[in-house]
């Protein structure tokens, strides 16, 4: 018998993302999480999206809320999806992560404004031409 604890976190992808930053009714049931490191997030980050440590920083606002994780492209806001679930949350793994956002030609921010700028962790990953691969 496998006592092994769960490793990957329930997947969510970029269309279903935007849908529900899209849907006004549904703003107040779900938070974006961004679990990469601080220099990555002061490059850019997904609209409405929290650091991690701003989400940490307003748990208790956040309960009941279905948490949506990522980072460059999936693996970290794995480990961190599963950590929640592991702790009663209702995480999902945001499949793809930034760079499968970029690919979808969705805008980024960078303290409120729109930048096309996108840190991508290193120099394996790229971003699609319209955006500035920083690493």
């Amino acid at each position: 018998m496998d006592n092994s604890p769960l490793t990957d976190a329930p997947l969510i992808n970029t269309a279903q993302v935007r849908k529900l930053q899209c849907d006004q009714e549904n703003q107040e049931h779900f938070v974006i999480v961004d679990v990469r490191s601080k220099a990555e997030t002061d490059v850019s980050m997904i609209p409405g999206a929290l650091t991690k440590p701003e989400f940490e920083n307003s748990i208790d606002q956040q309960k009941g809320k279905t948490v949506i994780v990522y980072c460059t492209v999936g693996v970290r806001s794995n480990s961190y999806a599963v950590a929640l679930n592991q702790k009663g949350w209702n995480a999902l793994n945001y499949k793809g992560s930034i760079l499968d956002w970029c690919q979808n030609n969705l805008p980024l921010t960078l303290n409120g404004k729109e930048t096309n700028q996108v840190h991508t962790y290193s120099w394996w990953y790229s971003a699609p031409k319209n955006y500035v691969s920083v690493h």
